[in-house]
């Protein structure tokens, strides 16, 4: 059947699809994790090993921040009692509890089924990091984020689902920095305290967006695929069209690759999916493996036109993006030379024939 007939307009549009590789040649029942499970686990501990982020924060005003998140947890238990903890350790059933005595401290340990709630200090500083992420303040809110990961990491699996989907916004930030396995490791860590449909979708982009960020194809694969099982062409992402036709791409998989990639620009709405310049960076890309020149110029054209912009940070599209600006080169070079016309025999008598 041809995209053409579902959306007309796109230069993705005038090419009719063959069989489609999009819908994954895995399983439809793929777990999500797949073959990525031990990797996710080996960065877990390199997680804790990983030093602070470069200061961000005014030291003055870091400095009571942490001093405010580091004061002891309030564990609320069932009975009415409340111990203080300033250090929590959650190891299966059991929840241990140190608690200051004088100059050392006393250790409680209890089932966790006798926990009922957590006050925690510096609630407050969650509502600042949203300020924080909202105004553009990225380094900032990345640095109290993960303050705020550090202080509740080890009783999240104890908390309301709303403290991990709170966490959500941590991922994205780290999704943006230069450390982008630290999602997958905090993705871990959330996944299981999460249910919300639309919360757990963004965990998995998150996660499948950092292994192929880091070039780790081989545990982006299976991701893909459950991706690719699980979603739509319409859908607000195209990041598995991406990452699938760009898969494809590199194995020069040209047709295969161009015919995934357009998928999501053929349905894509006036408002553009994210991942749509990678597809059409993947489509441009295999066009030209092709030596499908002018669709390429056509596709790059549509991209331009749509404010999308070239994904320069993945190295796929390298080589053909220098092939693609010496094509616009030479289209300029053309554009630019004057076009010499035919002689107007009514205006031009040297060329009129004799009385």
């Amino acid at each position: 059947m041809s995209l053409k007939s579902h959306f007309k307009g796109s230069a993705g549009a005038s090419r009719t699809a063959r069989t489609s590789q999009a819908g994954g040649s895995g399983s439809a029942g793929a777990h999500r994790d797949g073959a990525a499970l031990p990797k996710i686990l080996i960065l877990l501990g390199l997680l804790c090993l990983t030093s602070p982020a470069t200061a961000a924060i005014p030291a003055e005003e870091f400095d009571a921040i942490y001093a405010e998140l580091h004061e002891p947890i309030d564990v609320h238990l069932i009975n009415g009692q409340t111990i203080p903890g300033h250090s929590i350790d959650v190891s299966g059933d059991l929840i241990q509890i140190a608690t200051s005595e004088g100059a050392g401290e006393i250790i409680h340990t209890f089932n966790v089924n006798r926990v009922d709630h957590f006050t925690i200090p510096g609630e407050s500083y969650k509502t600042l990091a949203v300020e924080w992420i909202e105004a553009g303040e990225t380094k900032n809110a990345i640095e109290l984020m993960q303050l705020l990961y550090l202080q509740r990491v080890k009783i999240l699996p104890m908390m309301p689902p709303s403290e991990s989907h709170f966490f959500i916004y941590y991922v994205d930030l780290i999704l943006q920095s230069e450390n982008p396995a630290r999602a997958i490791a905090v993705t871990a860590v959330l996944k299981p305290q999460i249910s919300h449909p639309a919360a757990l979708r963004a965990l998995d982009d998150a996660v499948l967006d950092s292994y192929n960020t880091l070039q780790l194809y081989d545990e982006a694969r299976p991701l893909t695929q459950a991706w690719l099982a699980q979603r739509d062409p319409y859908g607000d992402s195209a990041l598995g069209y991406y990452t699938h036709s760009a898969d494809l791409l590199r194995s020069e998989h040209y047709d295969e690759a161009l015919d995934t990639a357009l998928q999501p620009i053929v349905f894509s709405t006036p408002n553009p999916p994210d991942k749509l310049a990678h597809c059409y960076a993947v489509a441009i890309s295999a066009a030209l493996g092709l030596r499908e020149k002018d669709y390429a110029l056509t596709l790059y054209a549509e991209m331009r036109e749509r404010a999308l912009s070239w994904p320069e940070s993945d190295p796929t599209f390298k080589a053909p993006f220098k092939q693609l600006n010496e094509l616009l080169e030479k289209q300029h070079r053309r554009m630019d030379t004057p076009v010499h016309q035919s002689p107007n025999t009514e205006t031009d008598k040297s060329v009129r024939p004799p009385e």
